[in-house]
């Protein structure tokens, strides 16, 4: 199946199953996280992760933000400084991190990305180019 239409799919799903997909695959990576960033437990991977699916794009909408504060347990101030520890690396080292898994654990975080970029009923190509990038 071509990416278009998997991202498709996925824009089509309910909210609460986006979320129901997304925490699955944190469920599964976040080891692999922990094993890469021994020194943070995994959350700066984990991190650096989600804020580069939202950051794709370079737009946050509502949807997002709520999709990530439900994901992650986050008030809005947690949020507001969640989101304030983005740093343009984290995209590379997020694409250098899905290079290093097996293929079972980069579908999975593929799927995490894709999931945050398909939370606001939209897919934009930039978040579609930041995928590829992902899977290539």
């Amino acid at each position: 199946m071509e990416l278009g239409n998997t991202l498709q799919n996925l824009v089509n799903k309910d909210y609460d199953e986006l979320l129901s997909f997304a925490k699955m695959a944190i469920g599964k990576i976040y080891p692999a996280c922990q094993a890469v960033d021994e020194e943070n437990n995994g959350v700066l991977m984990m991190t650096s992760i989600i804020l580069s699916a939202i950051a794709a794009d370079g737009k946050l909408t509502e949807l997002e933000k709520k999709f990530i504060k439900e994901l992650l347990s986050l008030t809005d101030e947690q949020l507001s400084r969640y989101i304030a520890t983005y740093d343009s690396e984290m995209a590379e080292l997020t694409d250098k991190f899905a290079d290093n898994l097996t293929p079972e654990l980069k579908a999975d975080t593929v799927l995490l990305v894709c999931t945050v970029a398909a939370c606001d009923e939209t897919i934009s190509r930039e978040e579609t180019a930041f995928i590829q990038k992902l899977l290539d």
